[in-house]
């Protein structure tokens, strides 16, 4: 084998190993910002629950932009372990109506509509994070 043979075996292996640390980042960040909105979830159940509408509204206009924040952040890159699916992209879109939804019932005083609204986004926040949680140790 060559020096340059090896050199572009090196070169290559490298990049490779560097690509693969990246996409792991990029799974732990993404990781990170679905626990992020899985805590403003919880504190709008508990606004909900507990305070007024306007604390209410408060809390879920929160989860809404932190949503936001991972749709910009990850919705055209998304991590490799959801390269394959198909309903990511439209994912961002309906979590979003569905808060939209959440803060017009919240403003009409309606608790149990407003409660089984944020229940399926629950759902979805529980399946992101499962699905880019670091494996097992």
């Amino acid at each position: 084998m060559s020096f340059a043979h090896a050199r572009r075996i090196v070169v290559l292996t490298a990049s490779l190993l560097l690509t693969a640390a990246a996409h792991a980042d990029d799974l732990a960040d993404f990781h990170a910002a679905v626990d992020e909105a899985m805590a403003d979830y919880r504190t709008a159940m508990t606004m909900l629950e507990t305070q007024s509408q306007q604390e209410t509204s408060a809390a879920v206009n929160q989860l809404r932009r932190t949503w936001q924040s991972i749709n910009e952040r990850f919705g055209r890159d998304r991590p490799a372990a959801f390269a394959d699916d198909e309903q990511y992209s439209s994912m961002f879109m309906l979590v979003d109506m569905r808060l939209v939804g959440v803060l017009l019932t919240i403003d009409l005083g309606n608790r149990d509509a407003a409660r089984a609204g944020l229940a399926p986004i629950e759902d979805t926040l529980t399946r992101l994070s499962a699905r880019s949680a670091p494996p097992a140790q």
